[in-house]
């Protein structure tokens, strides 16, 4: 009788590991998506990835949707948006953490707390730092 209630747990725990690896890469991708979208200036397109009572913190200070939406600019033709070291923490099944940093002219590090409802993940805090530039008499 003991066996039953072991074997599901560990059947759920692999399960859950799994749902959470491939959250994992849409994640990564819905944030791909939306540095696409931010890079052509596209706030229609973003709204979409935006929640409506989103928190950003960015060098201009503390804003909300409005603001996080209204600071989205097209970028010089041939910018490219090169995102690096991807890490995502989940602190439950619709809700994770991700870092990441970016290089190229605007690099800076980015933290991204998302959460899905009803099935679609959405952007719920986001935070910017620039990286700080190697000084010249290095």
């Amino acid at each position: 009788m003991q066996r039953t209630p072991i074997a599901s747990a560990a059947v759920l725990t692999l399960f859950a590991t799994t749902a959470s690896a491939g959250d994992k890469e849409d994640l990564i991708a819905l944030d791909k998506q939306w540095a696409e979208t931010v890079m052509k200036g596209d706030s229609s397109a973003a709204e979409k990835i935006l929640a409506d009572q989103i928190l950003s913190v960015t060098e201009q200070g503390v804003g909300g949707r409005q603001e996080e939406l209204a600071s989205y600019k097209a970028a010089p033709a041939g910018t490219r948006y090169e995102p690096t070291d991807y890490k995502v923490t989940f602190i439950n099944p619709d809700t994770a953490i991700m870092t990441h940093g970016t290089k190229g002219p605007d690099a800076h590090y980015s933290m991204h707390v998302w959460s899905r409802k009803g099935g679609k993940w959405q952007v719920v805090a986001t935070s910017t730092t620039p990286m700080k530039r190697a000084s010249a008499s290095r």
